[in-house]
This record gives structure tokens, sequence and C-alpha cells, in this order.
């Protein structure tokens, strides 16, 4: 017994989690949360856009999602999704619903865009050594692979990277004119009065974006898209991988320097683009901008401050830890990039702001 309790306290001593309670890489940051952004609101309710990341996502993400921002809350928790919009866009999905808070009502619309490349990504069902949902009675794999890398290579390899091949490749204006659409629609059966929040993760983010850009820079779409940048309040990214996939929106540099300088990237212009020509005489609506990352999730990124801070932006990096690191060595890679909004600092910190506000409980 002495043994094991020994041993116990070894496992455990090696075990640590370096950002929890999460911590900010910026000092004194203030921001509010759900909570205030609905109180503050004239008509007491405030709009939550969602958008979900690399790997796939159903309905089931949306709801799970809800619910753990409504715990944080005190509201209603077990807050069920409406049907949803099935199949607009060529498989976008819409899925709305409402949490009543003390505070003020939050309408929730979950942008679930996966089932556009599940057809794609059935092509490497054979290889998987455990099959996922999508992969149901696909033939099994027989040779022999480590279980670590089988795990690995299940997940990251034949379902998530695959998302992201996906996008940068010939498919990209499809699913760019599929978010169009779920974003004309999501925002069509939007209160123009009230603030918007967006929640986007991973290639999410990057596909939200870059879809709003080109929808600003099209006459037949620009107002629709420059009043969803208008009203955005809050935006929050998880897992963020537009340092990374933004590489691919740049020619190489043919001068031979050994850094390129970076380009801007679709956020980066977009967030330009709140800002009049006559921004100098007139005041622009502050956007709160906070990027939670994870250090130990292998794909995700901080955003550089000095890249963002445009007038009007105020930028919040916070650091998370979602999953133990043992010895110092390694942590989970899957729990590391899927679980930030199931990091109750994640979830605390979006709902309730920081410091966390009073209508929280």
């Amino acid at each position: 017994m002495k043994k094991l309790t020994i041993a116990a306290l070894a496992l455990l001593a090696g075990c640590t989690m370096p950002y929890r309670p999460a911590q900010f890489a910026e000092a004194g940051a203030s921001f509010p949360g759900l909570a205030d952004f609905a109180a503050q609101s004239p008509s007491r309710r405030a709009d939550v856009m969602l958008v979900h990341g690399m790997c796939t996502h159903d309905a089931t993400w949306a709801a799970e999602t809800v619910d753990l921002l409504a715990q944080q809350l005190g509201a209603n928790v077990g807050t069920k999704p409406g049907p949803g919009l099935r199949g607009l866009a060529g498989g976008v999905e819409i899925i709305p619903s409402t949490v009543t808070t003390p505070a003020g009502e939050l309408r929730f619309q979950a942008l679930v865009w996966s089932p556009l490349t599940t057809p794609l990504k059935q092509q490497l069902c054979y290889d998987q050594s455990g099959k996922s949902e999508i992969c149901t009675g696909a033939t099994p794999y027989t040779l022999k692979r480590a279980r670590w890398n089988a795990q690995v290579k299940d997940w990251l390899v034949d379902d998530c990277i695959p998302d992201a091949l996906i996008y940068q490749g010939v498919s990209r204006p499809q699913i760019r004119a599929a978010m169009r659409e779920a974003i004309l629609r999501a925002s069509s059966e939007s209160d123009p009065s009230s603030p918007l929040v967006v929640i986007s993760e991973s290639l999410g983010s990057k596909i939200l974006f870059d879809t709003l850009l080109e929808m600003s820079e099209t006459p037949a779409t620009q107002r629709a898209a420059m009043e969803v940048v208008g009203r955005l309040s809050y935006l929050i990214m998880a897992a963020n991988q537009i340092p990374l996939l933004s590489l691919a929106d740049q020619p190489l540099d043919g001068a031979g320097r050994s850094a390129a300088p970076a380009l801007p990237d679709s956020l980066q212009r977009l967030l330009l683009k709140r800002r009049p020509p006559d921004a100098g005489r007139r005041s622009v609506t502050r956007l709160i901008l906070v990027a939670f990352t994870d250090p130990s999730d292998l794909l995700s990124y901080t955003l550089l401050k000095d890249r963002y801070a445009e007038s009007g932006v105020v930028l919040h990096n916070v650091l998370v830890s979602n999953t133990p690191t043992w010895f110092g060595l390694i942590a989970d890679p899957v729990a590391g990039h899927l679980d930030y909004l199931a990091n109750p600092d994640v979830g605390r910190i979006i709902s309730c702001g920081e410091p966390k506000s009073a209508l929280c409980k």
C-alpha cells in the first residue's frame, strides 16, 4: 500500500496545469461578458453567433456549448436547440437556441459547417484504426500501428487536418458561398439593434472572417456584411490558427530574406473596415477581442497585439490549460485543441467577463 501511495504521489507531482487558473498575457485585463452585453442592451437582448473549428462537429456540439455557457450564467441549464435549418446552402446548418438569464436574453445561432467537408473526408475512412461516426461501416484497418500513433492518426490526420486542406484548396469558393448564405440567413433573423457576440474556433474563425471580408467587397452583400461587422461588440477566438493558415494566402518572398514580412490577414483587413474614412472625427464602437490559447495546443497561436492594435480594437490574449501536462513532456493533443469551451476558466471568462461580473452567480 505504501508503494502504491508513493507511486500515486509521484504521478500527481508529474501532472501540472500551468495555466489553470487562466492567465492574461496583457496586464490590466478588464472587459464585460455575455451577461453584461445582454443587461446593457436597450432591448435586454444580445445575439451570439457560434462557429466551430476543424474536426467533425454536429448539433450536439452546439447544444453542449450553449449549456456550458448557460451554467456559468446561472441560467436555464439544459437549453435544447431548435430544429435548425438543414440543407442550407449546400450543407451548413443553423441551430438556434435561447438562454434566458436574470440579466437578459441571449439568442444563440450556431453555424455548423462540418457536413460540407464530410463526403471528402470519408475517402480516408479505410485508414482509421478506430472508426469515427462518419466512418461507421468502413472496412476495418488491419495493419499494426502503435496505439498512441493510431489515436493521433485517426483524429488529427484523418479527421481534422483534412478540413484545413479542403478549405485551402479548390473547394474554398464553395465553402465560402455556403457560409455566406448561412451568415445572411442568421443575420436576417437577428435583432439589428442588439449587440452581436461571435464565438469562433480554430479553422472556423478563418472561414468566417474570409467570408465576411469577401462579402464586404462584393456590392450585392456589402451592406449585410458591414451591418454584421458594425454590430460586433465582442469577438472570442479559441484555438486560433490564423497565423498558420494565413501563410497559404501569401506569396513567396522573392528577395531571399530570412523572414518575409506578414501581409495583413482577413481579420486585420475586416477590422480596418470598422473605421469610417472620417474616423478622426467620429468615435468607433469599441470591439473587445479575446483570444484563448493553450500553449501546449499544437494547432493554436496567440495573436500579436501590434497587428490588431487599430483604433477601437482592444485585444486580450488569455493563456489556459485545457488538459494536464505530464512531467513537463507531453499533453493530450486532442483535448488540448478541442476542449477550450469545456474548460471552466474559458466558459467563466466568456460568460462573466474579467473581473467576474456581479450579474453571474
